[in-house]
């Protein structure tokens, strides 16, 4: 546990030491409900039940733990380009440690963002979510950063250059992003679109957490015509995120018997 705690500190210091990176991580929402909020508000025109800034929140704070999450496992990249990750794993330790570090640590950069975000977001739309309520949108968070930081250090312990991490990111988060319902519903898709936005962690994340942040479940209802349900919602991402962790610390054992980058 002493070798997972020193990971996981490491990645958080890390990422309080890059000023820019946490200054952009806090202002990336916002700029996403000014300019884009401005745009995708056209399609509730004339819908009084649903005010869209509301609707969007939830979404932003899911954005948020994604970006977060899934960039922190740059740090993967990186410390492999730098022989970090070398050493680690020839230290006495098991590979599986490393890996459960890892994840924790982008599950803490993730969490850590979306609490500061939501702590200026929510009241800025106007909600106030209850104790309970707060508690919930919690676990949903950490859940959420768990299941897309072990996505992230998937991805990387298979990349050999930040250039192709980046690449790959930019193919993955948009795709989740745009098939969330974190920015208009998904149940209108067609049934292929449908198929992926039921199997993208991100959904499940965003609509989990919709009754912690104190909405109404009605116009999130819209996105899966489901009853908004935190526990139900949290499930599958609990198994994916434990099947990832597994199965990221076998690529780190091959990525151990790989060459350096050059």
């Amino acid at each position: 546990m002493r070798a997972v705690y020193g990971i996981v500190v490491r990645e958080f210091v890390r990422f309080l030491r890059q000023r820019g990176r946490a200054l952009s991580s806090v202002a990336r929402p916002f700029v996403w409900l000014i300019f884009a909020g401005a745009g995708f508000a056209a399609v509730f025109a004339g819908r009084s039940a649903i005010d869209y800034r509301v609707y969007m929140a939830p979404g932003l704070l899911g954005m948020v733990v994604m970006f977060g999450s899934l960039l922190a496992a740059l740090s993967t990249v990186i410390d492999r380009d730098a022989g970090v990750l070398r050493m680690m794993l020839v230290a006495p330790i098991r590979r599986g440690t490393v890996a459960l570090g890892k994840t924790l640590g982008a599950t803490l950069v993730g969490t850590a963002q979306a609490v500061v975000v939501a702590a200026i977001l929510l009241p800025a739309v106007g909600l106030t979510p209850t104790p309970a309520g707060a508690l919930l949108a919690l676990v949903a968070v950490v859940l959420l950063g768990l299941a897309l930081g072990a996505i992230g250090v998937v991805l990387a312990a298979g990349m050999r250059s930040i250039e192709n991490f980046a690449g790959v990111m930019n193919f993955v988060v948009f795709p989740m992003l745009f098939l969330s319902g974190a920015l208009y519903p998904v149940r209108h898709l067609g049934p292929v679109l449908h198929v992926l936005a039921h199997v993208n962690p991100l959904a499940y994340g965003v609509d989990g957490r919709t009754p912690g942040t104190g909405e109404s479940c009605r116009s999130h209802s819209i996105v899966w015509h489901s009853r908004c349900s935190p526990s139900r919602a949290s499930r599958p991402r609990g198994r994916c995120s434990h099947a990832r962790v597994v199965w990221r610390a076998r690529r780190f054992g091959s990525g151990a018997r790989s060459r350096p980058s050059r």
